[in-house]
């Protein structure tokens, strides 16, 4: 024995340890001990855990060996698995034992977050069931990131409640309700947002950047920018991404000028903007028609060395369109290599609106030419660039080829392109037939196209069946009552114009004040109709009977066929 125990100690390879691990069976020599530290020397840990379970009662030194082993060797779950099985031994754990079960248990957290971060979420699931001890709030968030990375939401909700209820009593931290409330954010779910909101006011959870942040974000994505503007007002030390979040919701949410004032604010506070910051107020710049502000951005890319990616291009682009520099818009366009769809569409739709409808259908070509899939977004421009240019076969091919050629099914927006576009040409039964034979009940847009045609060609006979559909909403369109009421002025129909107006007081339709915004040295100015409220509201309404009087001197008259003096009040 004692010559194999010295040969065991000066063995360097496996088949030496063979040689005197088949001598130690025949003979029935009791040196288990010392084989298996030996065998995880020269890292045959397999090896080491065959021996482990031929012997009929290992010590606590073989034990542990062999747990240290797995946990270095990054193998915490049979670290583990061997834990539960030294349990129901006859060995029973030591201090030397617990230092290497508590460092698996951490190490298996991360493979769990491992197989998440590779999208494998159910062998991560399996693992997570499979864990032996206590499982720590690392691998509860894990697994609910896991779930919200699949978008399977109400998986990571029923995980969440199981984690408060579970016998590991972990209660979640910052990082479980970041995981929470992005899915809220992206599936706008309001209601589930503000529980978690609530959540962790109730029980004290501590509010780092990421939870602020997170928490302006899911209020703003879900419509409640106040709440989101209190909470991003709260914030003693504001970082980028907290003033992205809210601007970012102020975009989404139509608050243009509060967008952009938050922008300039955020530059005074020497907080430096990146893409997501840009994106956002070139957006605002395209709504409000801001171009000065619009350039001052693009200016700033470049001088501050940012990237030009296809993301910026189609911000740019699409802002130069809607302020009106559609050769900009274009050269943006031509000078940017790499294009998604995103980008064609901004193209697309820009040249549409602009009225150059076959140079919008020339780059839809190119775009098809490129292998680059048209979606829902590029059909609006394409369709709405054969509307602007009355290329009415062209139309109706195009809205063909949207389910013949893409499988893509018309939207609500792609029937209101096609009846306008009908419509304007003198297509009216066509229009109207499209409309009967839709495949989703049409909205109001739909029928206000129609009801726009019907005055055009002054079809009074489509125009009465259209208001009976009209006015028989609960909620009809103000727009829509007023152009219906004109219908029947422009024809002596009074009786019809005193129904209609009858009909929008009996339902308290409500006329929205119209709004206008004007960019004056970079700084946008918004007006209500009648507004006196600008300090230089003087000036403005002088400078406006200026106007008004040069056009009179000029020959101008106002053309009053469809207005009806007599309801001027509705």
């Amino acid at each position: 024995m004692v010559m194999l125990l010295s040969l065991l100690r000066t063995a360097t390879s496996l088949t030496q340890i063979h040689q005197i691990h088949a001598q130690t069976l025949i003979h029935g020599l009791p040196l288990q001990t010392h084989l298996i530290p030996k065998l995880i020397d020269l890292h045959s840990i397999d090896y080491a855990r065959f021996v482990l379970d031929q012997t009929p009662s290992p010590t606590d030194f073989s034990w542990n060996s062999l747990i240290r082993a797995y946990t270095v060797h990054g193998s915490p779950q049979n670290s583990l698995f061997l834990y539960l099985k030294m349990l129901r031994s006859s060995t029973k754990p030591s201090n030397f034992t617990f230092p290497f079960v508590l460092k698996a248990c951490s190490t298996l957290g991360s493979v769990l977050e491992g197989y998440v971060q590779w999208g494998q979420v159910e062998k991560a699931r399996d693992l997570f069931e499979e864990m032996p001890m206590r499982r720590n709030v690392v691998c509860w968030t894990a697994m609910i990131n896991g779930y919200g990375k699949e978008g399977d939401f109400v998986e990571m909700l029923s995980l969440f409640r199981q984690m408060l209820v579970s016998a590991d009593e972990v209660q979640p931290n910052a990082a479980t309700m970041v995981c929470l409330l992005s899915a809220c954010s992206t599936l706008c779910n309001y209601e589930v947002g503000r529980f978690l909101s609530v959540f962790i006011d109730v029980n004290k959870i501590p509010l780092n950047t990421i939870l602020v942040t997170a928490l302006i974000d899911m209020y703003s994505k879900c419509g409640d920018v106040e709440k989101a503007w209190r909470i991003f007002d709260g914030v003693s030390c504001k970082n980028l991404p907290s003033w992205n979040a809210i601007i970012t919701g102020c975009v989404q949410g139509g608050l243009l000028e509060e967008a952009i004032d938050l922008y300039r604010h955020m530059k005074a506070q020497s907080v430096k903007p990146n893409e997501i910051t840009l994106v956002n107020v070139l957006s605002a710049c395209a709504g409000l028609g801001a171009l000065e502000l619009g350039r001052e951005v693009h200016l700033y890319l470049g001088r501050n060395g940012l990237d030009l990616n296809v993301i910026l291009a189609t911000a740019l682009v699409d802002m130069y369109a809607k302020c009106g520099k559609i050769d900009d818009a274009c050269l943006i366009f031509v000078k940017t290599s790499e294009k998604d769809v995103a980008l064609w569409n901004a193209m697309i739709l820009g040249l549409a609106y602009h009225g150059d409808g076959r140079d919008s259908l020339a780059v839809f070509s190119q775009m098809v030419r490129a292998g680059v899939q048209p979606n829902d977004v590029t059909f609006i421009g394409v369709l709405s660039a054969c509307n602007h240019s009355g290329l009415v076969e062209e139309g109706r091919v195009q809205f063909s080829s949207m389910a013949d050629k893409h499988g893509l099914s018309p939207k609500l927006e792609h029937y209101a392109c096609m009846v306008d576009l009908l419509g304007r040409a003198g297509h009216l039964k066509e229009a109207y037939e499209l409309v009967q034979n839709m495949l989703i009940p049409p909205d109001s847009i739909i029928w206000g196209a129609l009801l726009s045609a019907c005055r055009i060609h002054r079809n009074l006979e489509l125009a009465d069946k259209i208001s009976e559909t009209i006015m028989a909403s609960q909620d009809p369109n103000i727009g829509f009552c007023i152009l219906l009421s004109n219908i029947y002025a422009s024809s002596g129909r009074w009786k019809d114009v005193a129904r209609v107006r009858r009909q929008v007081k009996e339902k308290r339709i409500k006329k929205p004040s119209g709004c206008s915004w004007v960019e004056v040295d970079g700084v946008v100015h918004r007006f209500v109709v009648e507004d006196t409220t600008h300090l230089k509201s003087g000036e403005i309404y002088g400078a406006y009977e200026i106007l008004v009087n040069h056009l009179k001197a000029e020959g101008y008259v106002a053309n009053f066929d469809f207005i009806a003096n007599n309801i001027n009040g509705m």
